[in-house]
């Protein structure tokens, strides 16, 4: 499979967008914000260190839609929404990194999906293997649009506490993305999209208690309401890169209740959606193609920057 070289992308207008000249004018031109990049230490440990980096002033004055091919890495993409949504941006003529827990639930899906696609692989509940997971993208990076679908809600025999000792929902639904993203931040061009969903509403997340054992339904709707909260953190902490969470809908999934009424395509549409042509600039919170309100709990900035800071310093980012 041919991939774009990394040669080819540092060409490609940041965003993967084509700025107007009425909507940029001269300023734009020379004008330059300030991220932050988190990056490995040399011992190899997992943790990260912070280094400042320039950014080119992008985005909320741009056009924001997708060039005809993007690079679009989405977490959990073996099934359910994430596959749906792959296998829509793989017939528009998109390149999607898929991502799965191992080679052997991978490779059939990339069998299956055809076009240009690439896996990678890792357990989101561990640690060590985000940052394994983080080399594989930074190897086929940098990206377009990164979206953290994959999510768990601790069922059966699922452990409900991980090997670095975090409940497992937390681990994987929240401090994972979070750890990816960080990780990753030298390599996002463009969008960053979370999954959000109506149990967000009810979540009502403590960040001196993130990470703690909790009852299952109430770890679910903290942890989305975590993703929300950290959409908008990551907004901030990325001025370059237009961050958004989803809400997918009650559709039937492995992790949804019994009765859900809708489909993975409809959410899968609104997520390639985002992932190309909706204005994030415009608003934080999308469903069904639209923007849809942030729940009245989760706009305040102290919270979602609280919840970041935990989330900082559960994965070890100084």
């Amino acid at each position: 499979m041919n991939f774009i070289t990394r040669d080819d992308r540092a060409r490609r207008t940041p965003l993967g967008v084509t700025p107007t000249t009425d909507e940029c004018g001269e300023a734009l031109a020379t004008a330059a914000l300030v991220g932050v990049v988190h990056v490995g230490p040399a011992d190899g440990s997992p943790r990260c260190r912070k280094r400042t980096i320039k950014r080119r002033a992008v985005g909320r004055t741009w056009s924001e839609k997708m060039a005809a091919m993007a690079v679009i890495c989405i977490t959990g993409s073996s099934d359910g929404i994430g596959l749906a949504t792959a296998r829509v941006l793989v017939a528009d003529g998109h390149r999607v990194l898929i991502h799965a827990r191992s080679r052997d639930r991978g490779r059939p899906v990339l069998e299956q999906l055809g076009g240009e696609t690439m896996l990678v692989t890792g357990d989101l509940a561990q640690l060590d293997e985000v940052h394994r997971l983080a080399d594989q993208i930074h190897t086929n990076g940098p990206v377009d649009a990164l979206v953290h679908n994959a999510g768990v809600w601790v069922r059966g025999n699922t452990p409900r506490t991980t090997a670095d000792g975090l409940e497992t929902t937390f681990a994987v639904n929240v401090l994972a993305p979070h750890l990816l993203t960080s990780l990753l931040a030298a390599e996002l061009q463009g969008r960053l999209l979370w999954l959000g969903s109506g149990s967000a509403n009810f979540g009502r997340p403590d960040p001196a208690t993130l990470g703690r054992p909790q009852e299952p339904s109430r770890a679910y709707s903290d942890s989305k309401a975590c993703d929300v909260a950290l959409a908008l953190a990551w907004g901030r902490r990325l001025p370059g890169v237009a961050s958004a969470a989803v809400d997918p809908g009650w559709v039937k999934t492995k992790l949804a209740s019994a009765g859900a009424p809708g489909d993975v395509t409809s959410s899968a549409d609104t997520l390639a959606y985002c992932c190309t042509e909706a204005d994030l600039a415009s608003a934080p919170y999308w469903k069904d193609r639209a923007a849809t309100p942030v729940p009245r709990h989760l706009k305040d900035e102290a919270l979602q920057d609280a919840i970041a800071s935990a989330c900082d310093r559960l994965a070890r980012i100084d």
